[in-house]
């Protein structure tokens, strides 16, 4: 279980992230080696999306990445008419909130997928605890992710 001082510091450092993603604060955290000494401005037509582990997921990193072994910020797009619920684990716990669409996260050994997740709404997934999420559409939902350490993806059976 984390205390509550804990989780004050993973929600400040969750809400700096996104902060970091909307283009203010850079200089806030200007002692932190993965931020430029310079600002960054990137519109939306030139975010470059990747394919992510998961089908039908792009995603970009603001900074660190999965399989980099830092902590890492990213957004990711999932497409209802290519995305499927895939069970998965991370070694380390996250922070997510939904910007756009409507969303399911729940914890695998939950009795069913808990409430619709609507933009503004969020979460924390402890790390090592088998778990999905779920875009129900019919618009492309877009989530904010921080991993206050390195951020992987392993699927589960």
């Amino acid at each position: 279980m984390h205390n509550t001082q804990t989780i004050r510091h993973r929600m400040t450092r969750a809400a700096l992230a996104l902060t970091l993603a909307t283009g203010l604060g850079a200089a806030a955290q200007a002692q932190d080696p993965q931020v430029p000494n310079a600002g960054i401005r990137v519109p939306v037509d030139q975010v470059a999306f990747a394919p992510f582990p998961a089908p039908g997921v792009l995603s970009v990193a603001l900074y660190g990445g999965v399989g980099t072994g830092q902590p890492t910020a990213m957004t990711s797009l999932l497409d209802p008419a290519t995305y499927e619920a895939l069970p998965h684990t991370h070694e380390h716990g996250y922070w997510a909130m939904v910007v756009k669409g409507r969303m399911q996260h729940w914890e695998l050994s939950e009795p069913d997928r808990g409430p619709d997740l609507l933009p503004g709404s969020y979460w924390f997934q402890p790390g090592g605890v088998p778990h999905a999420e779920d875009c129900l559409g019919p618009e492309i939902c877009q989530v904010f992710v921080v991993f206050d350490e390195a951020a992987d993806f392993t699927p589960v059976q």
